[in-house]
């Protein structure tokens, strides 16, 4: 910044010019400091709006998953109930697995719905830290729903790989098409997929539930 050395004769001059300076350089501050936070908010501002929409994605991919997966939960249910009843009857492995198969209303199988969770939006907020410039309890309800999205999206993924056998699901999927099974190995099988879809839907559950208070929370505060 120039700054012209006052050519006042009289100190009151010089005084006049001096303070006619200060404020000059003050109010050029003042200014440059006020541009700086309205860039600021607008940051922030611009980031919790694509933050809201993001966990409203998430929201809506979890409760589409939940919707799939208390279908499927549903038909191997029933599965297990029909399958475990003609056991305990004394019916044979293939009239057993037969009628437990026509009262779930279809084939052996294994299909649960993960949600993705996307995060794009967080990991934008905090590289061009606009995390940086928002209040301090709306920056802590992000993170505590990003936080809990990590976490569940870990859960549903040990969930899977720890209570499922895999390579003996796929066996029985292959044995159930050549019908070299017994309902008791059937069972056991149908009983771990329950678990695991009873599992997941549970943390889902609880996941929906912290993210729509947490908006709850974010919109009142707003004063919406």
């Amino acid at each position: 910044m120039h700054v012209e050395v006052p050519k006042s004769h009289s100190f009151k001059e010089f005084a006049g010019e001096y303070i006619m300076i200060v404020v000059s350089i003050l109010t050029a501050l003042a200014l440059e400091n006020a541009v700086h936070r309205y860039h600021q908010s607008h940051k922030a501002h611009e980031a919790a709006r694509n933050l809201d929409a993001e966990i409203a994605v998430n929201i809506a991919e979890v409760r589409s998953a939940i919707k799939s997966n208390d279908g499927e939960l549903k038909r191997i249910g029933k599965l297990g109930e029909v399958l475990l009843a003609d056991i305990k009857a004394g019916l044979g492995d293939k009239e057993a697995i037969k009628h437990a198969m026509q009262e779930s209303g279809s084939t052996f199988g294994f299909n649960i719905t993960i949600p993705s969770l996307q995060r794009e939006a967080w990991d934008v907020a905090v590289a061009n830290q606009a995390l940086s410039y928002m209040p301090q309890d709306q920056l802590q309800r992000y993170a505590r729903q990003y936080a809990n999205m990590r976490d569940v999206q870990a859960m549903l993924n040990v969930t899977g790989n720890s209570f499922v056998d895999l390579p003996s699901l796929a066996d029985t999927m292959s044995n159930m098409k050549t019908g070299d099974i017994s309902s008791r190995e059937l069972y056991r099988t149908v009983n771990q997929l329950v678990f695991v879809y009873e599992q997941n839907g549970s943390n889902m559950r609880s996941l929906e539930k912290l993210l729509v208070e947490e908006q709850q929370k974010a919109r009142k505060a707003a004063g919406h």
